[in-house]
């Protein structure tokens, strides 16, 4: 699909979807995006709560699966994209969703010049950390699954800054990853033979439950409370193995019924 074609289609989406608050989306807009921070800091509940630990997060929110009409989700569910943490939070308001979506058709027009623009905004969030008296940390992929550590060489570059992602692209874990950089591996209803290959390799995997009434195990391994930080590389490790990590359903995923939010009863059915 062309430039202005792509561009059409998302600005009748986007005027479909909130028809009484569109602003068409123009070249403009997008060029606009590589002279930016594009890193959201301190951006939501969850990252902020990192503060507590001494870590200040930088955080890039691209819109998720194909909402751009491109797909940085590539292993995205039915039930991960109805859940998706996109309807959380800001994610819930236009203003979000246009700016996410041109920074998505930033990084898919000019992929170069975005990559230099996250760096350029990761020196950002170096100084502001350090002003702070924290230790940055960075997450591409807060609403994307997108393989930044083939695709770029950014992690490589800030080899002295912890990154951390989710992911359901599980083949990741069959190639060498920065040493930098921390994959938990996310479940979703349709990969659980995946999510049992991660645990064996010794990665954690994400659980999304209906509440906070957490079992104890589940898949064969044990569980530990994710709630509390979005530190995903600060969990514990398994005994051999990885642990799942669980997480309480939160925006449209408190609605699911696709098999993707796990219920209490089933998990420990599964367990």
């Amino acid at each position: 699909m062309d430039t202005m074609t792509l561009l059409t289609k998302v600005n009748n989406d986007l005027a479909l979807q909130f028809p009484a608050k569109h602003i068409t989306i123009t070249l403009d807009d997008i060029e606009r995006v590589y002279f930016r921070n594009v890193l959201g800091i301190q951006a939501d509940a969850k990252t902020s709560k990192g503060l507590g630990a001494g870590y200040l997060t930088g955080i890039l929110y691209l819109a998720p699966a194909s909402l751009s009409g491109i797909n940085v989700c590539p292993k995205s569910s039915a039930g991960c994209r109805a859940a998706c943490l996109f309807s959380a939070g800001r994610g819930r308001f236009y203003s979000t969703n246009r700016a996410r979506i041109v920074k998505t058709l930033a990084y898919h027009f000019d992929t170069p010049r975005f990559i230099s623009t996250i760096k350029k905004s990761i020196k950002s969030l170096l100084v502001k950390a350090k002003n702070k008296g924290l230790t940055p940390v960075v997450r591409l992929n807060g609403t994307s699954d997108i393989l930044w550590e083939r695709n770029s060489d950014i992690i490589q570059e800030f080899s002295g800054v912890q990154f951390y992602d989710y992911t359901k692209i599980v083949k990741r874990l069959n190639f060498s990853i920065p040493a930098n950089y921390h994959l938990t591996v996310s479940l979703s209803e349709s990969n659980e033979v995946d999510a049992r290959f991660a645990l064996t390799k010794g990665y954690n995997v994400a659980v999304v439950f209906r509440d906070a009434r957490y079992p104890d195990s589940f898949l064969g391994a044990s569980v530990v409370n994710g709630d509390s930080t979005d530190l995903r590389f600060l969990d514990v490790q398994g005994s051999g193995q990885g642990v799942i990590v669980a997480l309480k359903a939160k925006g449209k995923a408190k609605r699911d019924d696709s098999g993707f939010v796990r219920d209490i009863d089933a998990a420990k059915l599964a367990a």
